[in-house]
C-alpha cells in the first residue's frame, strides 16, 4: 500500500519519489514516458540534486559540460557551462534510478482523477498493455507539468509566447557549445556538438507565427535569417533533420495548488519564462520543497492546514520572483527596444501585492517554515522584499531574539548570546539587521 501516488514520470516526479522513499514514505509512480523529443540544458545545481538523490543513471547520461556563450545587448560573453540532454533519454535514465531504488512504477495513461465520498481521489488509469484500472489514492502529488488539469482559473499569468525548435546536421565542428542570442523578434538558444549536430530554439510572439500562416518551418527559417552571431558560430550549411516543433509558453500560477488530497508540484503548480534556462532546476527544487509538506500531511495531520499553506505560499512567492527576474533581464536588452517583442517583454509586470505584506515596511509575522523535516509555524520578518519571511540572520533566530528583547533581557550582544547560546558578534549582526528594518524602535533601541 502506497502512502503517496505521484502522477508523472518526469524529473519532478522521479526526484520527489526518491526523496520520499529516503524519508521512509512509500510512493507509487503513475504516468507515461515522454514521447516528444526535446533538448534541454541542465545546470550544476540540478547535477548536485541528482547526486544527492543517488541518480547514477541520470548522471552517467550527462557527459562532459558544454561551453556556454551569451550574446545579449550586443555583448558576447562566456558564462558558466551547462550540460545538455535529450529529455526522453534523460527521463528514462531517471526512471531506471527510481526502479533501482525499489519504488513501484506503473506506466500508462491517467484518464481521470475524481473525488471520492471519503477523503482521497479515484484515479482511472490505463496501463501500457491497454488494461484499465481504478486506484484509490489517499494523497496525490501531481507532477504532470503542463498536462496537469486546471481545476480553477490561473491566479496570475504573464505574456504568451511561442517556442519553435528545430534540429540540424552539418554544423561546423567545434567543442560542445550552447549559445544564447537576442534578435529583433525574440531570442534564441542553440546547442552544437563535435559531430555537427545542432538544435536551435527561438522564442517569439504568437504574431510571428501567424504572419507565416502557421507554417512552423517557415517561421523558424525566418528567425534564423534574423540571427547574426549564432549562424556564424554554427555555420551556414545547416541541414534540417526534421520539421520544426512548436509549444506555447506562458508564465502562469495555477489557481489551486494545495488541497488536502491533491498537491501540484513543479510545472503543474506554476510555469516560468524559459529565459532563465532553469526549467529542470524548478522541477528539482519544487520536488525537494514538497517532501516536508507531504511528511507533515501524513505524520502530523493536525498541521495539515499549515503544510498546505506553506506549499501554496512558496509557489506564489517563487513565481513572483521569477516573473520579476525575467522582466529585469529582458530590460537589459536595449538594442531592440522599439521592436514589438521587446516593447512587450520589457513592460513592467502588473502583479497585485502579496497578501500579508506591505511594500517598504518590515514586520514580524507568523509563517509556516520547515523545521526538522516538518512544517511548523514560527515568527519571521516579512516585507515586500522578503514576502515569505526571514527567520535567521547569521544563525540567530530573529523571532526568539525579539521575544528576549520584549521580555526585558539585557540588550548587550554578549548577554543575549548567553541566552541563545550564540557568539556575541553574530547577535550584534542580527541586531544591526533588525535596526536597519526599523524593528528595534519599539524595544527602545
Amino acid at each position: 500500500m502506497s502512502d503517496v501516488t505521484v502522477l508523472g514520470l518526469g524529473p519532478a516526479a522521479c526526484l520527489l519519489a526518491l526523496a520520499l522513499a529516503r524519508h521512509g514514505m512509500r510512493p507509487l509512480l503513475l504516468g507515461s514516458r515522454r514521447s516528444r523529443p526535446a533538448v534541454e540544458g541542465v545546470s550544476q545545481r540540478v547535477v548536485e540534486a541528482l547526486r544527492q538523490s543517488g541518480c547514477s543513471n541520470a548522471l552517467d547520461l550527462l557527459g562532459p559540460r558544454w561551453q556556454r556563450v551569451s550574446c545579449w545587448n550586443a555583448q558576447e560573453v562566456e558564462m558558466n557551462g551547462e550540460f545538455v540532454v535529450e529529455r526522453s533519454a534523460f527521463d528514462q535514465a531517471l526512471l531506471r534510478d527510481v526502479q533501482a531504488a525499489g519504488i513501484e512504477v506503473k506506466e500508462g495513461l491517467v484518464r481521470s482523477v475524481d473525488p471520492l465520498p471519503e477523503p482521497g481521489r479515484a484515479v482511472a488509469f490505463e496501463h501500457a498493455s491497454g488494461r484499465r484500472q481504478t486506484l484509490r489514492a489517499a494523497l496525490l502529488a501531481d507532477c504532470r507539468g503542463h498536462t496537469a488539469p486546471k481545476t480553477a482559473a490561473d491566479r496570475l499569468a504573464g505574456h504568451t509566447l511561442v517556442s519553435l525548435g528545430r534540429s540540424f546536421d552539418g554544423a561546423r565542428a567545434q567543442p560542445r557549445t550552447t549559445f544564447i542570442e537576442s534578435f529583433e523578434a525574440g531570442w534564441a538558444w542553440g546547442g552544437v556538438d563535435p559531430a555537427g549536430r545542432a538544435h536551435v530554439q527561438v522564442v517569439v510572439l504568437p504574431e510571428l507565427l501567424a504572419a507565416h500562416d502557421g507554417d512552423l518551418d517557415a517561421a523558424h527559417a525566418a528567425c534564423m535569417q534574423m540571427l547574426g552571431r549564432l549562424p556564424r558560430r554554427f555555420g551556414r550549411a545547416l541541414q534540417p533533420t526534421g520539421p520544426a516543433r512548436a509549444r506555447g509558453i506562458q508564465p502562469a500560477l495555477r489557481g489551486v495548488i494545495a488541497e488536502a488530497d491533491w498537491l501540484r508540484i513543479g510545472d503543474a503548480a506554476y510555469t516560468c519564462d524559459p529565459l532563465s534556462g532553469h526549467g529542470m532546476f524548478e522541477a528539482a527544487s519544487a520536488a525537494i520543497a514538497a517532501v516536508p509538506v507531504i511528511n507533515t500531511l501524513l505524520r502530523r495531520p493536525q498541521s495539515s492546514a499549515l503544510a498546505l499553506r506553506y506549499l501554496d505560499e512558496r509557489a506564489e512567492s517563487v513565481f513572483r520572483s521569477r516573473i520579476e527576474a525575467a522582466h529585469q533581464h529582458y530590460a537589459t536588452e536595449t538594442h531592440w527596444r522599439d521592436e514589438a517583442f521587446w516593447a512587450r517583454m520589457t513592460r513592467a509586470p502588473s502583479l497585485p501585492a502579496l497578501q500579508g505584506t506591505r511594500p517598504g515596511r518590515a514586520s514580524f509575522a507568523s509563517r509556516p517554515v520547515v523545521e526538522d523535516g516538518y512544517i511548523v509555524e514560527r515568527r519571521v520578518v516579512v516585507s515586500g522584499e522578503h514576502p515569505r519571511g526571514v527567520r535567521f540572520i547569521d544563525g540567530i533566530d530573529l523571532g526568539r531574539l525579539d521575544e528576549l528583547l520584549h521580555a526585558g533581557a539585557p540588550a548587550a550582544p554578549a548577554d543575549i548570546g548567553q541566552h541563545l547560546q550564540a557568539p556575541p558578534e553574530a547577535v550584534a549582526r542580527a541586531l544591526h539587521w533588525l535596526q536597519a528594518q526599523s524593528l528595534l524602535t519599539h524595544a527602545g533601541h
